[in-house]
């Protein structure tokens, strides 16, 4: 089962460098070679941003199709409404169709479609709102078929004034559009990296500082740990059916309402798998801000590196109650955790193991009440709504995402004090 992966916007594209590295490595192992490219060796990659800079510079050896690079002439202004609907000026409104019909084209080179997986920014004018209704003509154009939404999450305390604006909006097209969302909150994998740093015995380490670009592989290895090929989901001859991303939506979102997935991650040589899980429940760290304990629907854990075949039986013996213990499963829930495993460990160093944990919780509560809470007074002060008016955002939208994302905390409190 294929699947085309779109990349938008800025923080998008700067993604897609070290998560394509990952999804190279899988070509050296049998069976795996079609999942993310196709037969004549390209990428199964769109990539798009109003902007050229960030296209120019991605390097040959990504195996990009040139006609897959649609780039416009003008930024979006980190406006959600820019991004949505376009410039005034019509030589750079093409940048949806183009990338549309080049989505077109690389589904029809694929064996078997399942669905798409678009990359994008939840801060950014492209990511946002270029991000929001290019999901949206996807799902107009192929109903059937399922999209994945993997939304960066800007620092709480980001450059742009904006970006709770485009986040609230966002979010009311992912909820619409998207079949599930992955949502990767910078500030939680910055905390993680500084975790990483302190740990270490080496002072030049430790006095090291954190770049985006570290926070991006961290971000691409989380993502690559649950949608790069597992044993588990593989036939017995090896072959891999890319099952993995549309496995993911199968078992983590099993109401259309609550459908927003996080992802934590730890890798070691040395350490055990209960080690592993403990590192990994720990990282998963409870709301802090809510009256109500954390509460989770489903998980799916993916072990990697696990050449003897131990993974399963630590799950038997201890990890399924360290893991149970640790997310705090729903009681309705009878099968809600899933547990998947590979041989090899693409996303680590040579020998490494890697255990990947993705919930659906009610740990993104904080994410929302944050959005929510930063949007309501700028938009109670009628701060910068003459921007998003006049780029074709009404009164009506905002009252509309509004009353999406208080749907959507109502949603996920009823699950915690459930």
């Amino acid at each position: 089962m294929s699947a085309v992966h779109v990349h938008i916007g800025q923080c998008g594209n700067q993604l897609s460098l070290p998560l394509w590295r990952n999804y190279s490595k899988c070509r050296s192992n049998h069976g795996q070679e079609q999942v993310f490219f196709s037969l004549d060796g390209w990428q199964r990659s769109v990539h798009i941003d109003s902007e050229p800079k960030v296209l120019k510079s991605l390097p040959q050896s990504m195996k990009v199709r040139e006609t897959n690079l649609i780039k416009g002439k003008r930024g979006r202004g980190t406006n959600f409404g820019l991004g949505y609907n376009g410039t005034r000026f019509q030589n750079d409104n093409h940048i949806l169709d183009d990338g549309c019909e080049a989505v077109r084209r690389e589904i029809e080179r694929c064996d078997l479609y399942s669905g798409a997986i678009v990359y994008h920014s939840l801060s950014g004018g492209t990511g946002s709102g270029l991000g929001a209704h290019f999901i949206e003509s996807l799902k107009e154009n192929f109903p059937c078929h399922n999209i994945i939404s993997c939304a960066v999450a800007a620092c709480a305390s980001g450059e742009s004034p904006l970006q709770s604006y485009n986040a609230l909006l966002s979010l009311q097209w992912l909820q619409s559009y998207a079949d599930a969302v992955i949502i990767l909150p910078n500030d939680y994998y910055i905390k993680h990296l500084n975790h990483i740093l302190l740990s270490e015995n080496d002072d030049a380490i430790k006095n090291s500082q954190i770049s985006f670009k570290d926070v991006n592989s961290v971000i691409a290895n989380n993502l690559c740990g649950v949608f790069a090929p597992t044993d588990t989901l593989s036939t017995s001859r090896g072959i891999s059916l890319g099952q993995e991303p549309w496995e993911l939506i199968r078992t983590l979102t099993p109401m259309p309402s609550t459908k927003f997935i996080n992802l934590t991650q730890h890798m070691s040589k040395k350490l055990t798998w209960e080690a592993l899980a403990s590192k990994t429940v720990q990282y998963n760290s409870k709301n802090k801000n809510h009256a109500i304990p954390m509460k989770t629907i489903s998980a799916v854990t993916v072990a990697r590196g696990d050449k003897e075949n131990t993974f399963m039986t630590a799950v038997k013996s201890s990890l399924d109650k360290k893991i149970r213990k640790g997310v705090n499963f729903i009681d309705w829930n009878t099968f809600p955790l899933d547990c998947w495993t590979s041989k090899t460990n693409v996303i680590g160093a040579p020998k490494s193991r890697s255990l990947t944990l993705a919930i659906n919780s009610t740990n993104v509560l904080d994410y929302f009440q944050t959005v929510l809470s930063n949007s309501s007074a700028k938009l109670n002060a009628g701060a910068y709504i003459h921007w998003y008016f006049r780029n074709g955002i009404t009164q009506d939208i905002f009252d509309e995402s509004t009353e999406t994302l208080h749907q959507l905390i109502s949603d996920y409190e009823s699950i915690g004090s459930g």
